[in-house]
């Protein structure tokens, strides 16, 4: 879905002075699939304009879903009538307030990958075949294959213009065989470079014949395998290293730059530079994506920005506005996280587990207490036991409650192998396995 340049211009005229558009076009292939069955293959096609006009001391805003100049106009008179019945600022201006400056921008290009562009759906579905005659006749599959472009721009009166079209291919496999279940989700910004023919072998060895031993109590050590170390480090990061959660005291770091917060085995950036992820080059406000050491060594040495929190890091906003409205509020939370590998093997890491549980995906994770980083969620798709350093029985799925902070400073190891995956609410997240000490869980 192209964004012209002159629907645009046009919008920020009607609108005015003050105004700021932050527009996307998003165009997404799915085929769905259950039951070892292709259940839907469609299309979908939307447009989202996000308004936000300062003018006078006062702030407006509203949504659209096209750029016809009609809707414009109306939305731009609905605003106008707004700003008459809004109170005056406090301080009795009525100037209007000097517009931000454009902000400095490096130029940074996505090449959207053709192969997602013009995909072919014979392709997509023979990525479903793939994975189904794959896997033994027995076994069940679920999941989705998507392919994503988004166009995005971001444009204001005072003459700031980004644009850049991003792509995505994604594939989450669900399989199911004598009672468990297995799973894998790959994503990538080329479908080309998305190694779907692997995927039968994992779910083959993750769906492993084993016994099912009785439920665990205690302490053990636990070794959290990438996609749920990715699940924990996105909730963390979002809770945790936004500028405005730091700056207001809801954030369990608050205060505490230049200390260890953190296992000094674990580095974590934030850098959407960085093509072990999804690439993209601004923000909802139209910053550049700057990369942001976070910890370093278990150091936290900084947070992410936006305009309003500038002041936190160097008066230079970082590039992580959240959009307008967004679901998961609206202060500056990281985008793109990368966490630093170690030199462990898988196999040295499952020695280094010895006794304890083996956890391929968190999910449900849910914030209890921020401050004290506390959540609750599950395991779900292949929760193992070990003994001895060997994967020797299923484990049932279990209900978590944990505080992420001491799950962090509790790694013995770290995996030398990284998986790249997502998050509704972060654009990507790379991240490896992690051996955490006895403690932080406690199975009950």
């Amino acid at each position: 879905m192209s964004i012209e340049r002159t629907d645009i211009e046009q919008a920020l005229q009607i609108l005015g002075r003050g105004t700021r558009l932050d527009v996307l076009g998003e165009n997404a292939e799915l085929l769905r699939y259950a039951e070892s069955e292709i259940t839907a293959q469609h299309s979908e096609r939307r447009l989202r304009v996000r308004v936000k006009v300062n003018r006078d001391g006062r702030t407006a805003g509203g949504t659209l879903e096209t750029l016809d100049r009609d809707a414009v106009q109306a939305l731009a008179d609905r605003l106008g009538a707004a700003f008459a019945d809004l109170p005056a600022p406090a301080n009795g201006e009525s100037e209007t307030a000097p517009s931000d400056p454009v902000p400095e921008f490096e130029q940074f290009v996505v090449e959207p990958a053709r192969s997602i562009v013009d995909g072919d759906p014979d392709v997509r579905h023979q990525w479903f075949t793939t994975v189904r005659d794959g896997l033994d006749e027995s076994a069940r599959l679920g999941g989705a294959i998507r392919y994503d472009v988004l166009d995005r721009v971001v444009a204001d009166s005072a003459g700031l213009f980004r644009s850049e079209t991003l792509t995505k291919a994604s594939i989450q496999a669900i399989a199911k065989q004598d009672g468990q279940s297995a799973s894998v989700k790959l994503v990538h910004r080329d479908a080309d470079l998305i190694p779907v023919a692997e995927i039968p072998g994992r779910l083959r060895e993750a769906l492993r014949p084993l016994p099912v031993r009785e439920p665990f109590r205690g302490t053990c050590r636990v070794l959290l395998k990438p996609s749920a170390v990715n699940t924990l480090i996105a909730t963390f990061g979002h809770w945790a290293l936004g500028a405005e959660h730091y700056a207001s005291g809801r954030s369990a770091l608050a205060g505490r730059i230049g200390q260890q917060v953190v296992s000094e085995q674990l580095t974590l950036v934030d850098d959407a530079t960085n093509e072990a992820g999804l690439l993209s080059g601004f923000d909802a406000e139209g910053n550049v994506r700057r990369r942001t050491t976070l910890i370093d060594r278990g150091v936290l040495t900084g947070v992410v920005s936006d305009r309003r929190r500038a002041e936190l890091t160097g008066g230079v906003p970082t590039g992580h506005a959240v959009p307008d409205g967004s679901r998961f509020g609206g202060d500056p939370v990281p985008s793109h996280l990368l966490l630093d590998a170690g030199d462990t093997t898988d196999d040295e890491l499952l020695t280094g587990c010895g006794s304890g549980l083996v956890v391929n995906r968190l999910d449900y994770l849910r914030v209890q207490h921020p401050k004290q980083t506390l959540v609750t969620g599950t395991t779900r798709d292949a929760t193992y036991w070990a003994e001895d350093g060997k994967i020797v029985a299923w484990h049932p799925q279990l209900r978590f409650t944990f505080r992420m902070d001491e799950v962090l400073n509790s790694v013995l190891a770290v995996g030398a192998a990284r998986e790249i995956g997502d998050q509704t609410f972060m654009d990507s997240v790379v991240v490896p396995a992690l051996l955490i000490d006895a403690g932080p869980f406690v199975l009950t």
